[in-house]
C-alpha cells in the first residue's frame, strides 16, 4: 500500500514519515520507506529508490523503464504534467531538472505498484501526487482551480494520502532557519511569494480531497507531534 506524505515544503514531511514508519514498525505493520536509507525497512525496495538524498543519473535511469509502463497506463496525465512544466516560468536547467525529478517520481510509484508490496505499508515523501508542486506554482504564479481539479482527476492517486499543512509564517521561518530553497527562489521576495503559492495550492487540495472523501488532512501547528504521529497511523491502519 502506497501513502503519500504531502505539503508546502517546511512543513516537516520527512521527519514526520520517519517518526510515523518508527510508531508503525513497533504496532507490527510491515513498512516501507522513500524517503531516507534509515527509515526504509523494506529489502524489497533498493538503496537508490529508497533515499531521496543520494538520487542521481543512477535512480533516474532505474526509474526510467517503469515510467514508460506508466506512460501506457497514463498518457493523459504524463502529457498534462509534462505540457504543464514546459509552461511554468523557469531556466531551461531548471525545467530539465523538473523533468527529471517528475519522471522519477512516476516510474517509482510505478514500481511500488507491483502485487510484491501489496502487504506492506510504504511511506512516500513527496511522490507523484506532489509532483503538482513543481508545475503548478512558482514564484511568479499559482494554478487556477481548474488546472488543480484536471491534476487530481487525471494523477494515478496512491492508496491513501497524508497532507501537511502549516502557516505561512511557520513555514517561511523552517525554509530560513534551513536554508534550502528550490532553484527558481532567487531572493527573499521569490520565497515569500513561492510559499505563499503553494500554500494556496495545497489548499485547494485539500477542498477537493475533502469533496471526493479521500485523504487526511492535518494541520501541524495545533497538534503535538505525538499526537500528528497517532491520528497519522489510525487513518493508515483502519484502511489495512
Amino acid at each position: 500500500m502506497i501513502v503519500e506524505v504531502t505539503g508546502p515544503s517546511g512543513v516537516g514531511k520527512s521527519t514526520y514519515i520517519k517518526s510515523l514508519v518508527g510508531f508503525l514498525s513497533q504496532s507490527g505493520v510491515s513498512t516501507g520507506a522513500i524517503c531516507s536509507l534509515d527509515s526504509n525497512h523494506c529489502e524489497l525496495i533498493p538503496d537508490y529508490f529508497s533515499d531521496l538524498s543520494s538520487h542521481n543519473i543512477k535512480t533516474d535511469l532505474a526509474a526510467l523503464p517503469w515510467f514508460f509502463l506508466l506512460l501506457v497506463v497514463n498518457p493523459g496525465f504524463l502529457i498534462f504534467a509534462i505540457s504543464g512544466m514546459l509552461k511554468i516560468d523557469g531556466t531551461v536547467s531548471e525545467k530539465v531538472a523538473m523533468l527529471r525529478s517528475f519522471t522519477r517520481k512516476a516510474g517509482i510509484f510505478r514500481y511500488l505498484k507491483q502485487k510484491k508490496f501489496n502487504d506492506i505499508t510504504i511511506l512516500v515523501d513527496e511522490g507523484l501526487f506532489h509532483s503538482a508542486h513543481n508545475f503548478l506554482c512558482s514564484p511568479k504564479s499559482h494554478a487556477t482551480n481548474e488546472r488543480v481539479a484536471r491534476f487530481f482527476n487525471l494523477c494515478p492517486l496512491p492508496d491513501r494520502l497524508i497532507v501537511l499543512m502549516a502557516s505561512k509564517e511557520i513555514l517561511l521561518q523552517r525554509l530560513v532557519k534551513r536554508g534550502d530553497f528550490s532553484p527558481r527562489v532567487k531572493q527573499m521576495e521569490d520565497l515569500v511569494a513561492f510559499v505563499g503559492h503553494s500554500q494556496e495550492l495545497f489548499d485547494l487540495f485539500i477542498r477537493i480531497c475533502t469533496l471526493n472523501k479521500f485523504g487526511f488532512c492535518v494541520d501541524v501547528e495545533i497538534n503535538d507531534n505525538r499526537s500528528l504521529i497517532r491520528l497519522g497511523a489510525e487513518y493508515i491502519q483502519s484502511h489495512l
